[in-house]
């Protein structure tokens, strides 16, 4: 609460950007490195932009995504397309560490060669540019209420050097001259009417940020001060960073050795106070971010292994520390959308990373690891934006790259079962609102009970045989690949999509590109079982699969399909693994017998809990909010929706349905299901309350809208579920999801749907229907 309430007291103050922007290092004046956006939960690259090496962190403001280049260029682009807005040349030399900063107006930036420029935000027209020191600019700008701070930086070692205010149009307001080392990477933070900053001397300093006056200056190893001095704190070569009644820092002093900082702050005087810690982590040059009673920082300097490290912010005990294989020299960018932190940094290397941990309470649990497709090197850390983060790489003195991420999730399209990683079944596209197909393909043989997967304009099909592409817009047959069926389903596989390629399992796992159906690889199940009735699930770099009587699933790597591991159950392993983070839910069931619905680590296939039930579950798991959903079938009366807690497998709550193997769809705080086996029990489709397991409607039994086999899929207000005619499906229901009462409906088709690009798909007859607003029937026979 203590940073939310910082982060929105300083957006207030930021008047002309917006609560989404990054405007300058670690967002705000604060440096809380804190955004309430969520962030990418399965990153794609979604641009890359060349830029001509990148060492400081992108800022972002007012749509447009500015970054300092070595040469001493300013770039601005688009934040959502990538395109180039504009381009402004400075005098720089090779080596620019010092994040521009932006008043949504206008955008300021410093240069290694002393330059400081200032430009109108949206066009890169140039308002000022001075040259002000030849020791070089090194640190972050700090913008505050028309005023600009920075210091000199370290050229010519110990001598006079200034930490200067200016304003908006580059005239000095005051300046502050002393005797240190230097300023390389210190940025100031503000509190109330005082402006903080390190030297690279171990020393900190507070000054009237409206005169420059000096209201307090203390040596980290001055222990009549501060109790928790260290006689050999080493050098300050971090921004500092304030919240509640603090403000905190790093130091090193060689290598190996460092220590994270909290220091009692008075904002009424400006004098540091005898209150806080200092912890020994090691090196670090990384600013700390400090949400609730937590502190978080990078750990280790370039050529070492390093950390993020997690502090106790009353203590400064260590509570956990993530290692990595290089030192993270950068600040960590935090999101607080989630119920936990997740924290996100990069590793500086060559080929460096960029990681995303969710703070579990004891430990971290990474949510995923991106390594760029250059080979460049990483120093800067990453700017978090309306659900986008945008960092950049140095390839050498004359390349480098910007990158945008983005979720998979939200990338137009439907490409695995039940829509991604979790299978929550939701689409944010748009739905049509009336039976009009956009086209029916021809008789291809296509699987009754399976789904469609859609991405990069194209159609995946299972045709028990055979896979099938279709172009998404057309229905026309793109390309065909043939495999050996397992001759033994009730509704067989859907494949999956994942960057350029798409995934399935039969008597292998398949791994094919998606533009021409060409194989890349493929894996033979070591107990020589086929998969029966479930399809790959695929996050993070690593596929996982089944083989169901051969009582394992397997963990692949995406890339390679190598195994990584595999797990054995108790019984048929019939699940699609739902994956959220870093855990990996599936299960397995005995005919009659009940079964196991199963946790796993993603990262090396440890167990994490498994929970008995007493019908079997027999379909695949949905995962939001830390909840997993998951029907059981009872072959001899009503079955059970199930809410489990992810974190321990604990009944939340349960609720009686026709027995099913339907996968839920998740959207609104509220949980649909279908159910029912023609001539054995009700077809029914179902809405419960998430939180509660409350049924708030169903459909009447008359109506006979739902089968087991089918997974209802919701996009704009309307949940999509079909209907059996035996083993077939005899149509496709739009109902309204609010009240469950039918929107459209056409008496074909009616497995699984799937929604993308305004469109809904499905199966039936051996036929694809595509559902939107163009009606084209040349695919139809």
């Amino acid at each position: 609460m203590k940073a939310i309430l910082i982060l929105l007291s300083f957006i207030f103050l930021f008047g002309n950007v917006s609560a989404s922007d990054w405007p300058q290092f670690q967002k705000d004046g604060f440096h809380s490195g804190v955004s309430p956006d969520q962030i990418p939960y399965h990153p794609l690259i979604l641009w890359s932009a060349d830029v001509q090496r990148v060492d400081a962190t992108p800022i972002v403001s007012s749509g447009l995504v500015y970054v300092l280049a070595g040469n001493g260029s300013l770039s601005a682009f688009d934040k959502q397309s990538g395109g180039l807005v504009w381009l402004s040349r400075m005098d720089g030399w090779v080596f620019q560490t010092s994040t521009p900063a932006s008043s949504g107006k206008a955008v300021f930036a410093a240069t290694d060669s002393g330059i400081l420029a200032a430009f109108i935000a949206q066009t890169g027209e140039e308002l000022c540019n001075r040259s002000l020191t030849d020791k070089r600019f090194e640190a972050p700008l700090t913008y505050l209420d028309g005023r600009i701070y920075l210091g000199e930086g370290s050229a010519y070692g110990t001598g006079e050097k200034k930490y200067i205010c200016l304003f908006e149009n580059g005239t000095e307001c005051w300046n502050l001259t002393t005797q240190t080392k230097g300023y390389m990477w210190c940025g100031a933070c503000t509190s109330g009417e005082y402006l903080i900053f390190g030297q690279n001397d171990g020393k900190l300093l507070s000054l009237n940020r409206s005169r420059g006056e000096v209201a307090d200056e203390l040596n980290l190893n001055d222990s009549t001060r501060i109790s928790f001095s260290r006689p050999n704190p080493g050098r300050i070569r971090a921004s500092v960073a304030y919240a509640g009644d603090g403000i905190y820092t790093t130091s090193e002093s060689s290598a190996q050795e460092g220590f994270a900082w909290k220091i009692g702050f008075d904002g009424k005087t400006g004098r540091f106070e005898n209150r806080g810690w200092s912890a020994p982590v090691g090196f670090s040059t990384s600013t700390p971010a400090v949400v609730g009673d937590r502190v978080y920082l990078g750990v280790g300097e370039h050529g070492h292994p390093g950390a993020l490290a997690c502090l106790n912010d009353s203590s400064g005990e260590m509570i956990w520390s993530y290692p990595v294989d290089a030192g993270v020299k950068s600040s960590p960018a935090i999101s607080i959308a989630s119920k936990m932190p997740r924290i996100l940094f990069t590793t500086s290397q060559v080929n460096g990373s960029v990681y995303c941990l969710e703070d579990r309470g004891a430990k971290a649990e990474l949510l995923w690891k991106l390594d760029p497709p250059d080979n460049g090197y990483i120093l800067g850390g990453v700017a978090i934006s309306n659900g986008r983060i945008y960092f950049g790489t140095e390839g050498d003195q004359h390349y480098g790259k910007l990158y945008c991420l983005g979720d998979g999730a939200g990338v137009e399209g439907w490409p695995q079962f039940h829509s991604n990683a979790e299978h929550t079944g939701f689409s944010d596209s748009q739905a049509p609102l009336s039976n009009n197909f956009a086209w029916i393909s021809r008789n291809i043989g296509a699987q009754p009970g399976s789904s469609v997967s859609v991405a990069e304009g194209k159609a995946f099909i299972n045709c028990v045989n055979n896979l099938t592409c279709l172009d998404q817009q057309s229905g026309e047959v793109l390309w065909i690949f043939p495999f050996n069926a397992s001759g033994d389903f009730a509704f067989g596989f859907t494949p999956v999509y994942s960057r350029e390629r798409v995934f399935f399992i039969s008597d292998r796992t398949y791994c094919l590109n998606a533009s021409d159906g060409e194989k890349v690889w493929s894996y033979a199940l070591p107990t020589g079982r086929f998969a029966v009735d479930a399809s790959p699930g695929i996050a993070d770099g690593r596929i996982v699969v089944s083989d169901w009587d051969g009582h394992h699933y397997y963990c692949l790597d995406e890339v390679t399909g190598k195994e990584l591991w595999n797990f054995t159950v108790d019984g048929n392993a019939q699940s699609t693994p739902a994956i959220a983070g870093s855990r990996v839910v599936f299960a397995a069931w005995d005919w009659g017998l009940g079964g196991k619905i199963y946790c796993a680590h993603l990262g090396n296939g440890s167990e994490i809990w498994n929970i008995s039930t007493e019908n079997s579950p027999c379909g695949s798991a949905a995962i939001q909010d830390e909840t997993v959903y998951m029907a059981t079938y009872n072959f001899n009366g009503d079955g059970d929706l199930l809410a489990l807690s992810l974190a321990n497998g604990s009944v939340l709550w349960k609720a009686q349905v026709s027995p099913t193997d339907s996968t839920p769809a998740l959207a609104g705080g509220r949980v649909y299901l279908c159910g029912g086996c023609q001539g054995f029990s009700e077809l029914l489709t179902y809405c419960f309350a998430a939180s509660s397991g409350e049924l708030i409607w169903r459909t009447p039994a008359k109506e006979r809208i739902g089968d087991w086999r089918c997974s209802p899929a919701y996009a704009d207000g309307l949940l999509f579920a079909g209907r059996a005619n035996f083993t077939e499906y005899g149509g496709i229901f739009a109902l309204n999801a609010s009240n469950g009462e039918t929107a459209w409906s056409y008496p074909e088709g009616g497995s699984s749907p799937a929604v993308a690009g305004g469109m809904v798909f499905t199966i039936g007859q051996g036929r694809v229907y595509a559902f939107g607003n163009s009606r084209q029937e040349g695919g139809l026979e």
